[in-house]
C-alpha cells in the first residue's frame, strides 16, 4: 500500500481521536470555569441571575476536603520550618504550599510535616469554650455580689421572690450566691416557667423549648432522689443549677458544631478555629450561660446547618434526603425555642432546592481512541503532548460534578415536579409542625386551665402581692381576647404578637423614643458588622467568584450569601419593630454569618510570618485567654482596635452590667 495512504489514515485517526477527546472535555466544562474565563466584569445582574446555568454542571466537593487537616494540603498544619524562614506574605505562602514535597527532605523535616488529627482542633476549640465560661462565671459572680439588688429595676423577678431563704444550704450557696448574676432580666421568666409553667399571660412570650428541657431533667433528678434517698432538694434549687448546666452543655456543643459548619462553608480550618474563638468570647456571651435560650437555640441552628451541608455534598440519594430531612426537623425544633427560629425556614427552602434540582453526574467515558492512537504512535513529540493531555483529561474526569436536573435531557421534568410537591408537604409538616404543636399546647394550657392549675395562682398570690392588671390562667378566658379568637387557618393559635405589643410595646416604630437612643447605640456595632458581613458575602459571590446565577448558588455550599436574607430581616426588625438592645444577642445566636466574617478579616491580616498562621500557635496557647488577640490585628489601625474593644468590652463590661441589673438585655 502506498505510503501516503498510511499517512492519510493516521491523519484521519488522529482527527477522530482528537474530536472524541475534545467532545468529552466539553462535556466536563463547569459553570465555575466558564465564569472565570469571562474576562469582562459581570457582577450582579437582574434578571440574568434567574437564568438556568450554562453549562449546567458545577464542581462537586466533599463535605470536608480530602486531607483537610494535613500539611500536604496547607502549610497551616506545619509544626515549624526546618532550614528556611517563615514566608513574609500570602504570595510566598502559596508558593511554599505549591512547591512543598512531603516525600522529600530529612527525617526531621518529614516529622515536622506530620498531619494533625481532627481531635487536636476539637481540643483547642473546647479549651477556648471552657475557659471563656470560666471567665463568665467569675465576672458575673463579682458583679452580682458587689452590686446586689441596688440597681434592680421593677422588671419581673418572681422566680426569686417566691424563694424562701434558709430552706436549702445548697440553694443559698450555689443558686442564690454563686450563680446569682445568671438569674437576671428574662432569666427570671424562663426560670419561673420551668417551675410553674404558663400561669401568667406575659410568660407566653418566652417559648417553652428551653424551660421544658430544664423541667424534664428536674423531674428526673427529683424522682431519682426521692426513690433512692427518700428526699430531694426544693424544685427551685434543681432548676437554678440545671438552667446553667444545660446552657454550658449546649454552648460547648454549639461551639464544636460551629467549627464543623465553618470548615464546610469556608473550606478553611484556620478560619473555623478563629470563628470558634470569636464565638467563645462573643459580645453576647453572658446570654449563652445565664438562664436564657440562646445556647440551646444556637446549638439547634448550627446542628441543622451541619446536616444540611453534609446532605448537599452527599452522592447517595438516600443520604441527601435523610440528611436534609434531619436538618429540617432540627431547624423546626429551633422554632419551639425562639420565635425567630421561624426564619430558619429560609435555609430549609434553600437546601431542599439544592437537593432536588441538582444530581450527581454520571461518569464520563474514557477516551479509548486517543489511548489506542498514542499506543501505536511513533512520533515522540505527539505522544508526549497527547499523554499530557490525557493525564489532564483523567484528572478532570475523576472530579465529581453535579448536573442541573431541569435542563438535563436525561431527567424528566414531570417527575421532578411531582417529587417536589411531595416533599413540600413533608417539609412543611417537619418545619412548622413543632411550632404549631407548641403554640396550641401553650395556649390551651393557659386559656383552658384545670382547677388544679388555677390553684397554683392562688398559692403564688399568698406569697406575693400581684397587680390586678396581670392576666393569669384563673381569668384568662374572660380577660384575654385572643383566647376566644379562632385559630389561624384553623391550625395554629396566634398570641405572640399581641402579647409582645401589650407588654413590651413591640410594633412598627414602637421603640422610636428619645429615651431609647442608648438602646440603639448599644446595637450599633452589631448592626455595622452585619451590614459589612452582608456586603462581603455579596462581593465574594458576584465579583470574586462571578457566580451570577441563583441555581448555582444553591448547590455551592462554600459561600455565605444565603445567610444574608435572614440577617437583613432581623436587622430591619430590630431597627423598626422590636426592642433594639436585643439585636446583639439575636445576631450572635442565629447564624454563623458574623463569626465567619470576623474570622476572615483576622485571617487576611495574619498571613505569612505572623502569630496565628500555624496550628501549633493555637494548640500551644495557654487557653485561658482568647486566642484571637493578635498584635497584627491591633496594629491594623482603628478598625482592628475597634473590633477588639467591641468584642472584649461587651464580653467583660456587658457581662458585669447584666449581672448587676443594668439594662444589658
Amino acid at each position: 500500500m502506498p505510503r501516503h495512504t498510511h499517512t492519510v489514515r493516521r491523519g484521519e485517526n488522529r482527527a477522530v481521536a482528537e474530536e472524541e477527546i475534545t467532545e468529552l472535555e466539553d462535556q466536563m466544562v463547569t459553570y465555575e470555569e466558564k465564569a472565570l474565563e469571562n474576562n469582562e466584569y459581570t457582577g450582579f445582574k437582574f434578571p440574568q441571575i434567574l437564568h438556568f446555568p450554562v453549562p449546567n454542571k458545577v464542581i462537586e466537593m466533599e463535605a470536608i476536603d480530602e486531607n483537610a487537616f494535613s500539611s500536604k494540603k496547607s502549610a497551616f498544619f506545619m509544626k515549624r520550618r526546618i532550614g528556611r524562614p517563615e514566608p513574609e506574605d500570602e504570595e510566598e505562602e502559596r508558593q511554599y504550599e505549591s512547591s512543598d514535597d512531603s516525600e522529600s527532605g530529612t527525617e526531621e523535616e518529614k516529622r515536622d510535616q506530620q498531619d494533625w488529627h481532627f481531635w487536636e482542633c476539637f481540643y483547642f476549640a473546647f479549651r477556648q469554650l471552657l475557659f471563656s465560661r470560666t471567665w463568665i462565671l467569675l465576672l458575673q459572680f463579682a458583679a452580682a455580689n458587689y452590686f446586689g439588688d441596688r440597681l434592680r429595676t421593677d422588671g419581673f423577678n418572681l422566680a426569686d421572690r417566691i424563694i424562701e431563704p434558709g430552706k436549702s444550704v445548697l440553694g443559698d450557696l450555689v443558686v442564690r450566691r454563686a450563680l446569682l448574676g445568671l438569674r437576671r432580666w428574662d432569666a427570671q421568666q424562663f426560670l419561673f416557667v420551668a417551675d410553674n409553667h404558663y400561669i401568667f399571660e406575659h410568660s407566653l412570650a418566652f417559648f417553652p423549648g428551653y424551660p421544658e428541657v430544664i423541667n424534664i431533667f428536674r423531674i428526673g433528678i427529683h424522682e431519682y432522689m426521692k426513690g433512692s434517698l427518700g428526699w430531694s432538694f426544693p424544685p427551685w434549687v434543681i432548676t437554678g443549677i440545671l438552667s446553667v448546666a444545660v446552657n454550658l452543655f449546649f454552648f460547648h456543643a454549639a461551639g464544636l458544631a460551629l467549627f464543623m459548619a465553618v470548615t464546610m462553608m469556608t473550606r478553611n480550618v484556620k478560619q473555623a478555629l478563629l470563628a470558634v474563638s470569636i464565638f467563645a468570647y462573643n459580645p453576647a456571651s453572658i446570654f449563652f450561660t445565664s438562664a436564657y435560650s440562646e445556647s440551646l437555640f444556637f446549638a439547634l441552628t448550627i446542628t441543622g446547618f451541619n446536616f444540611m451541608l453534609y446532605a448537599v455534598r452527599a452522592t447517595s440519594y438516600s443520604q441527601r434526603v435523610i440528611g436534609t430531612l434531619s436538618g429540617t426537623v432540627i431547624f423546626g425544633l429551633s422554632a419551639v425555642v425562639r420565635s425567630n427560629g421561624l426564619l430558619n425556614v429560609i435555609f430549609v427552602v434553600w437546601y431542599w432546592a439544592a437537593i432536588l434540582l441538582w444530581e450527581p453526574e454520571k461518569a464520563v467515558p474514557d477516551c479509548h481512541l486517543m489511548i489506542e492512537l498514542l499506543a501505536g504512535s511513533k512520533n515522540d513529540r505527539y505522544r508526549r503532548e497527547g499523554q499530557a493531555r490525557l493525564r489532564a483529561f483523567e484528572r478532570k474526569r475523576k472530579q465529581s460534578r453535579k448536573v442541573f436536573r431541569w435542563t438535563d435531557p436525561r431527567f424528566s421534568r414531570c417527575s421532578l415536579v411531582f417529587i417536589t410537591l411531595v416533599f413540600i408537604v413533608i417539609v412543611s409538616i417537619s418545619s412548622f409542625g413543632p411550632y404549631v404543636f407548641m403554640s396550641n399546647s401553650a395556649a390551651e394550657e393557659f386559656c383552658e386551665a384545670t382547677p388544679r392549675q388555677k390553684e397554683l395562682v392562688a398559692s403564688v398570690k399568698k406569697q406575693i402581692r400581684m397587680s390586678p392588671k396581670i392576666i393569669t390562667i384563673a381569668d384568662a378566658w374572660e380577660k384575654a381576647a385572643w383566647c376566644r379568637k379562632p385559630k389561624l387557618f384553623g391550625i395554629v393559635r396566634q398570641y405572640y404578637g399581641e402579647i409582645q405589643a401589650k407588654y413590651w410595646n413591640v410594633g412598627l416604630f414602637g421603640y422610636w423614643r428619645i429615651k431609647k437612643i442608648p438602646c440603639f447605640l448599644m446595637m450599633l456595632p452589631a448592626a455595622i458588622l452585619t451590614v459589612l458581613a452582608i456586603k462581603s458575602a455579596w462581593v465574594h459571590v458576584f465579583e470574586t467568584k462571578r457566580w451570577n446565577n441563583i441555581w448555582v448558588l444553591l448547590i455551592r455550599s462554600d459561600h455565605v450569601l444565603h445567610l444574608a436574607p435572614q440577617a437583613i430581616i432581623m436587622l430591619c426588625t430590630a431597627v423598626f419593630v422590636i426592642n433594639a438592645e436585643v439585636f446583639t444577642r439575636l445576631m450572635f445566636s442565629s447564624s454563623p454569618l458574623l463569626y465567619i466574617f470576623i474570622s476572615q478579616y483576622i485571617d487576611k491580616l495574619t498571613q505569612g510570618n505572623t502569630m496565628g498562621n500555624r496550628l501549633w500557635h493555637y494548640t500551644s496557647s495557654p487557653g485561658i485567654l482568647p486566642f484571637f488577640v493578635f498584635r497584627r490585628v491591633w496594629e491594623e489601625g482603628w478598625k482592628g482596635k475597634a473590633l477588639y474593644i467591641y468584642i472584649l468590652g461587651y464580653f467583660v463590661l456587658g457581662t458585669m452590667a447584666h449581672a448587676a441589673w443594668l439594662p444589658f438585655t
